[in-house]
């Protein structure tokens, strides 16, 4: 059987494309131009082991009622939703298959995070995630104006760059929601263009920042503790850890962006055949229910402080 991918979107593509490479069977599916009754006479014809969901966030429940009426693990592409209501509807809908399922956070195959995740953490007292893009820089011929990331409903930079929130409770998942802030733009009222998201947790602070803004790209992990402090620069792919005796640089971190892509889903592939996940902090859906909530309620958290200009 062959996994079908919802969705021809620049993401979808991608997926297909590893799965084909994977040495997978493919089908791919046009939400656009099917929508869900083309869906359902699609499932009513073949048999599927599994479904790559690619569709716009607010769109989901829709497509995940059809698969998991016929109990098809789901690999859903992040952000899961982006309301409390839904993704609690969600939740409800998958049920058991969450179990077999995946979210899209393929940043924890980056080696840094992994890294990091089994290093005792207990001693940090500070710990700053952030990411900074240009989209005009980052997605070549794509006018933001027209893509998903422009809608109030469902886009914004919060939504579309959420890896660094998950990747923060990942690290620190006792870590609370206190304040989040944004700006949007004059073009675009109630769409943030960056966005800080402040947690604590009862030893530590810390942030999460996100732009469309930076005119380089940047993305940094910063950890401040008391015994060992860690700078990691994913873009630069230059890491390192100091103490009091010295600053060392640590090889070995770096992937390419595409290999994170296809280590996610071999591991999703061995989940859905009950195989030995390679990884062990593989974004099983039922184990990514912090990550999701806290992505929910801190888009619903947002205060809007201020409008940027320029075009976009």
């Amino acid at each position: 059987m062959s996994i079908l991918v919802i969705g021809t979107g620049a993401i979808g593509q991608r997926h297909a494309d590893n799965l084909r490479d994977l040495g997978e069977g493919v089908s791919v599916y046009s939400w656009r131009e099917g929508g869900i009754d083309g869906l359902r006479r699609l499932l009513d014809q073949t048999e599927f082991e599994a479904a790559i969901v690619c569709t716009a966030t607010n769109i989901r429940l829709d497509v995940l009622k059809l698969t998991s009426s016929l109990g098809l693990p789901v690999y859903l592409e992040k952000p899961v939703a982006f309301k409390c209501a839904d993704l609690a509807a969600i939740t409800h809908c998958l049920g058991p298959l969450a179990e077999r399922s995946f979210a899209g956070f393929m940043m924890r195959y980056h080696p840094a995070l992994r890294f990091l995740a089994d290093k005792d953490l207990k001693g940090q007292f500070r710990f700053d995630f952030e990411i900074g893009h240009d989209v005009h820089q980052w997605r070549q011929n794509w006018i933001f104006a027209q893509s998903y990331a422009a809608k109030p409903e469902g886009g914004g930079v919060l939504l579309d760059l959420c890896h660094e929130l998950d990747m923060a409770l990942t690290l620190f998942p006792d870590a609370k929601l206190t304040t989040v802030t944004s700006l949007d733009h004059c073009d675009h009222p109630r769409v943030d263009f960056a966005t800080s998201i402040n947690l604590i947790t009862e030893a530590a602070s810390g942030t999460v920042s996100m732009d469309y803004l930076s005119p380089a790209s940047k993305r940094t992990i910063r950890l401040r503790g008391r015994d060992a402090c860690f700078d990691l620069d994913l873009v630069k792919n230059t890491f390192y850890i100091s103490d009091a005796h010295d600053e060392r640089k640590m090889d070995g971190l770096s992937i390419d962006r595409q290999e994170m892509f296809k280590d996610t889903m071999r591991d999703f592939l061995r989940l859905i055949r009950g195989l030995h996940l390679e990884n062990p902090l593989a974004p099983v859906l039922s184990k990514c229910a912090k990550s999701n909530d806290m992505i929910c309620r801190a888009w619903e958290a947002r205060r809007f402080i201020g409008t940027i200009g320029g075009d976009r």
